[in-house]
């Protein structure tokens, strides 16, 4: 028997194409059926074969879930989702499995498909969504609600701008290693995204290193310094202590001090007077990579700037502790066999040693070829293309100035030069240039005793 059965039933005559029904050839003996709406469904016909497909179909279904029962109870796994997607969750598993794989593998590749896209990965689901099939909203909702949105201070584009700068061209220079830790981008950058007179002085300085390839910004970076210095000498008026002895000031002064290397200003004698004073009025309650950092800087400071403080224009700072108390911002934790470690260890004994150079000039009137040819040697053991070679500046001018064979003040001058060629900062040229007034006055005096007259700029 043919599994079509086809009854036709003429029940009101119509024209082809025409739902109103054709007068006069009614049939008296049927009543007329009511007009049915244009878009019929059409009625679902069920075959007598498709008992076993379905029958299949839910042996298929009961075995799939039986398995992922089975795996959940076993991995301490939550429930099952909800009936209305249980349906689609088995199709979707029954499209994905392969044959000849284990029950477990099967399971296991669904969840895999499942969680395809990364919670965390807001920025690239934005533009795969229309890629991506389409699964039911549950597993979507679980998939994202765990994501962190960064927080973004809330600065404006120019002041970001002149942070980014700050963060490219300023800080590196200020470090012997700036690949492994900088405090001037790492710490000082989020605090002065809270801190408004930070936040001034960071922007004066990033004005300042632009000023040097384009001086239309001059104007801009002067006001705005005058205007961080007024709040400075407003705030020391204050009747509270907390207006002044606070990590702010602090950071301001050091990050002032930065922009006079940069400018080859010289003020900066002020400054450092300021910051030692404060640095050494400070009550720190607890340590913390804050206040450990701005240590460090003002130990630099310190000693770098000793010859300009040490003189009878300069006042009075000395060094209360052993010079290597001052050398602790050229530490790093590295282990020692990277290929830094020999960096640092000669970069600290040239420093002890320009310091020696330093301080027998001011104690007498000996020549001090030996010492300044040991110098050389330490040089010499750094390229000048050597990363941190850049943090040599106050050596090779401490050799400079001292240097009385033709030889030693070439040396020592070519390697400023190379330097300022690398970071541009004026406080190198100015150093350079104040080279011939020490070496005219060096039969007459010590050059250590008037450095304030002959060299104003804190060469470091």
């Amino acid at each position: 028997m043919s599994k079509v059965h086809v009854v036709c039933r003429i029940v009101i005559p119509v024209v082809k194409g025409c739902t109103v029904p054709v007068p006069g050839n009614s049939d008296s003996g049927i009543v007329a059926q009511p007009q049915q709406p244009a878009a019929i469904q059409p009625r679902q016909i069920r075959w007598k074969d498709d008992q076993k497909v379905r029958s299949k179909r839910k042996y298929t279904e009961r075995r799939a879930n039986l398995i992922e029962s089975d795996l959940e109870t076993t991995a301490g796994t939550p429930s099952r989702m909800p009936r209305g997607q249980e349906s689609r969750h088995n199709d979707q598993q029954e499209r994905i499995s392969v044959p000849s794989t284990s029950q477990r593998q099967i399971v296991n590749r669904y969840r895999t498909a499942k969680h395809s896209l990364p919670p965390h990965d807001h920025a690239a689901s934005g533009t795969l969504q229309n890629k991506t099939p389409e699964v039911p909203s549950g597993r979507v909702a679980s998939a994202t609600t765990h994501g962190i949105i960064p927080w973004l201070a809330p600065l404006s584009a120019d002041t970001r701008m002149l942070f980014f700068h700050f963060a490219e061209q300023v800080a590196p220079v200020m470090v012997i290693l700036d690949g492994i830790s900088n405090g001037y981008r790492d710490v000082l950058l989020p605090l002065a995204c809270e801190d408004n007179l930070l936040q001034r002085a960071i922007c004066v300085v990033a004005t300042q290193h632009l000023t040097l390839y384009n001086t239309s910004h001059k104007n801009a970076a002067d006001q705005n310094r005058a205007a961080v210095i007024s709040r400075l000498r407003r705030d020391s008026l204050q009747s509270s202590p907390d207006r002044i002895f606070n990590v702010s000031t602090w950071a301001t002064l050091i990050v002032l001090l930065v922009g006079e290397t940069i400018t080859g200003g010289s003020e900066c004698g002020h400054l450092l007077q300021t910051l030692i004073s404060l640095a050494g009025n400070i009550t720190q309650t607890t340590s913390s990579r804050l206040t450990q950092f701005l240590l460090q800087q003002t130990h630099m400071f310190h000693l770098l700037g000793q010859p300009l403080l040490g003189t009878s224009g300069g006042g009075a700072s000395p060094l209360t502790h052993p010079i290597g108390h001052y050398l602790d911002w050229t530490y790093y934790d590295i282990p020692s066999y990277s290929e830094h470690h020999d960096l640092l260890q000669i970069s600290r004994m040239a420093f002890v040693k320009a310091f020696q150079i330093y301080t027998g000039r001011k104690t007498s009137n000996d020549h001090q070829w030996e010492l300044l040819e040991s110098l050389k040697t330490l040089v010499c053991q750094i390229d000048p293309n050597q990363t941190g070679s850049h943090a040599l500046v106050w050596v090779c001018f401490i050799g400079a100035a001292d240097s009385v064979d033709p030889i030693h003040r070439r040396f020592f001058v070519d390697r400023m030069s190379q330097i300022y060629a690398k970071t541009q900062f004026q406080n190198i040229a100015a150093g350079m240039r104040s080279l011939p007034r020490i070496w005219s006055e060096q039969s007459s005096g010590r050059w250590t005793e008037d450095l304030v007259r002959l060299a104003p700029t804190l060469v470091i």
